[in-house]
């Protein structure tokens, strides 16, 4: 308790700084706002959601953190905001557990701020923030991993087996909150070890017990999500092909970065970070071997998982671990490479940069899922007064639904700012149609029968905007024709 209020003290300036920061970037993300998921968890409650999809993915403290609410009568809009506040929380609290951990390695104080927050509360993390519901439990999951990351080099240090089974277990809890988080496990890990490494045999030792923990946690995430249930898990995978669609996803991920920065400004400053790093690094033979290992370890691990789900989809909340490409060269120079002044005030006008452009991301995004929600609203009672008045006029009760495409669909609405699959049309999908029109219009329908006449209709037209010639309604099955 003494060292805690003496590590406040000394830090209290630095922390206020971090918080101020994390909280300018992910403050906006308190607006209630709604994401495609959002609807179901508000059509349906929390205990659906804890079940399907949480608890059947695996993410047992998401399941167990809805059903407490929900026991709680806790709303499913107080909800987002304990969720939103929980997130932001977990990121101030890892951000300053890493601190402590590089502080002891470098005495540069702005450069071990900036690449705190960078590291933990890195571009990708924002697309978590756009599910608020489940922002909360994700960024918990950071939380646990750095904490984790914390007791993996006390047990470097010291060689107590009680700081390895606290790290492990740690480890577990995080990929109990969130999957989409697991390479930083061994990210963080690998990037510190050879400061904690005199010899070539403690580096092998180190290397080893951290890749035990991470192997644990992984090992973990797929028992829990092969015998819960979980449908994502390949049932057979073409290697090769894999491969390759994994190839083309990581470099779409790390181009287009799905709208959390600008298109291509996280490899352009990850090139720019990498050749200072380099020009700077003490030119030992096991400096650039290392360095070489943490590269292939950053490219590699966050795409590992991807190998065995039945599709690839390389969005950011899914591959945390590439939001640290291009902070990671960077703390590679604190720890290794000669401290510069060019090379320190370069990394921190980048950081700036980095963060300036998450906050205008943020702010971007949280103004286009209000504006998207807003026209989802207006669409939805518009498709609901058209029942309502077929209703009336021929006293049948509509209780089915049936989506069709015309030639051209759009997924997005004009002028909203969309990346991978935020921001979606939720009316486009028919897994997301009947949450949208139940939540906001107290409808539930089911599944309805096909209709070749009308799917031909719908298929041969192509609308760019919503009317009513998109819908029919055949006795008790509404036709949607989506444009």
């Amino acid at each position: 308790m003494n060292n805690l209020k003496k590590n406040l003290k000394e830090n209290k300036y630095i922390y206020l700084i971090m918080f101020f920061i994390i909280f300018s970037i992910f403050g906006f993300f308190a607006i209630d706002r709604f994401a495609t998921d959002t609807y179901y968890f508000h059509a349906f409650g929390m205990k659906n959601n804890a079940i399907k999809p949480y608890f059947h993915d695996g993410r047992i403290i998401m399941t167990l953190f809805l059903y407490i609410l929900d026991f709680l009568k806790i709303s499913c809009t107080t909800e987002k905001t304990i969720s939103w506040l929980l997130a932001i929380v977990s990121l101030f609290l890892g951000s300053a557990i890493f601190y402590n951990i590089i502080k002891k390695h470098s005495k540069n104080k702005t450069l071990n701020l900036l690449t705190s927050i960078c590291l933990v509360a890195n571009p990708f993390v924002i697309e978590t923030f756009i599910f608020t519901e489940y922002t909360g439990i994700m960024c918990l999951g950071i939380l646990f991993i750095f904490i984790s990351v914390f007791f993996t080099t006390k047990y470097w240090e010291d060689k107590k087996i009680k700081d390895f089974l606290i790290s492990l277990s740690f480890a577990l809890l995080s990929v109990m909150c969130y999957q989409g988080i697991i390479s930083l496990l061994f990210i963080v890990p690998v990037l510190l070890v050879l400061k904690y490494s005199p010899d070539f045999k403690t580096f092998v030792k180190n290397i080893f017990s951290s890749g035990i923990i991470f192997s644990i946690g992984a090992l973990s995430t797929a028992l829990l999500t092969k015998f819960l249930g979980a449908s994502r898990l390949a049932t057979k995978i073409d290697l090769m092909k894999r491969i390759s669609d994994l190839f083309d996803g990581v470099v779409k991920l790390l181009t287009t970065t799905y709208k959390m920065i600008p298109e291509n400004v996280l490899l352009i400053f990850f090139a720019i970070t990498l050749v200072i790093c380099f020009i700077f690094l003490k030119k030992k033979k096991e400096n650039i071997s290392h360095l070489i290992l943490v590269l292939l370890v950053l490219f590699i691990v966050p795409a590992l998982p991807h190998i065995f789900v039945d599709s690839v989809w390389m969005v950011p909340r899914s591959n945390i671990g590439y939001g640290t490409i291009v902070v990671i060269p960077i703390l590679f120079y604190m720890l290794y490479g000669k401290e510069k002044k060019i090379a320190n005030y370069s990394f921190i006008l980048i950081m700036g940069i980095l963060l300036v452009l998450q906050f205008q991301s943020s702010i971007s995004f949280v103004a286009s899922q209000i504006r998207n929600d807003l026209y989802l609203r207006i669409e939805a009672n518009k498709v609901y007064d058209y029942i309502e008045e077929y209703e009336k006029e021929n006293s049948i009760e509509v209780s089915k639904y049936k989506i069709y495409y015309d030639k051209n669909t759009t997924y997005v609405y004009s002028g909203i700012k969309f990346g991978g699959d935020i921001n979606v049309r939720a009316l486009t999908f028919e897994w997301s149609y009947n949450s949208v029109i139940k939540y906001l219009t107290g409808r539930e329908l089911k599944d309805g029968k096909d209709n070749e006449e009308v799917k031909a209709y719908c298929e041969s037209n192509d609308w760019q905007e919503f009317n009513e010639e998109q819908l029919r309604i055949i006795d008790d099955t509404i036709y949607i024709c989506n444009y």
